[in-house]
């Protein structure tokens, strides 16, 4: 009778659990590449001096970059971690006081995702970290010092095939460049469009 009674109670606790549906689980490797437009303007201050100079970049201001990611997928909810490599920001060709121009590059960020998949498209927001380098071409002899700076967005992406995809993200950042000879530091805010087309594995 104990065996019998063991029996119905495992049959129905089994039959619970079937009726229970457990969240789907996913993953996803990615890839591919974007267009930017960025828009970046900074102002400048010398340690102890009232020295001053304003940049905004006014050619170069449309690149190309490359980007790699891994989502992970609980039912339509999605944690996700991405990379990026741009190689150019943008030129400022003429800054008044000073010789030359200064062209920001190599931008490279790591971002965490969140977001939320509806149908074929993907909706998410994100925060990350960065580094990028200017270059001087009259002032090459004054080292520069870039703490990993913060960046956030949003975008959207929308799925063509199984396998591709395209999306739309607005970014802004805001980091110091301080210069180790000269003394400046430079407070950069960029604000970046991206036109991107991707690869899911």
């Amino acid at each position: 009778m104990k065996i019998l009674k063991f029996f119905l109670v495992f049959l129905f606790l089994t039959s619970r659990l079937n009726a229970i549906e457990l969240p789907k689980i996913d993953t996803k490797f990615y890839l591919g590449i974007y267009k930017s437009i960025d828009e970046l303007t900074a102002t400048a201050k010398r340690h102890n001096f009232d020295s001053t100079y304003n940049t905004t970049t006014d050619a170069e201001k449309k690149n190309l970059g490359f980007f790699l990611g891994y989502n992970f997928y609980l039912d339509n909810f999605l944690l996700g971690l991405e990379t990026s490599f741009q190689e150019n920001i943008g030129k400022d060709t003429a800054i008044d006081g000073f010789d030359g121009s200064v062209t920001y590059e190599k931008l490279r960020e790591v971002k965490f995702n969140f977001g939320y998949n509806y149908n074929d498209f993907v909706f998410f927001t994100y925060l990350g970290t960065g580094d990028a380098h200017p270059v001087w071409t009259a002032y090459q002899n004054d080292p520069t010092f870039i703490r990993e700076y913060w960046t956030r967005g949003f975008g959207i992406d929308y799925k063509l095939t199984e396998n591709y995809f395209i999306g739309l993200n607005f970014d802004e950042t805001t980091f110091d460049i301080n210069y180790l000879t000269s003394n400046y530091v430079e407070e950069v805010q960029k604000q970046s469009t991206r036109l991107r087309f991707g690869y899911i594995f």
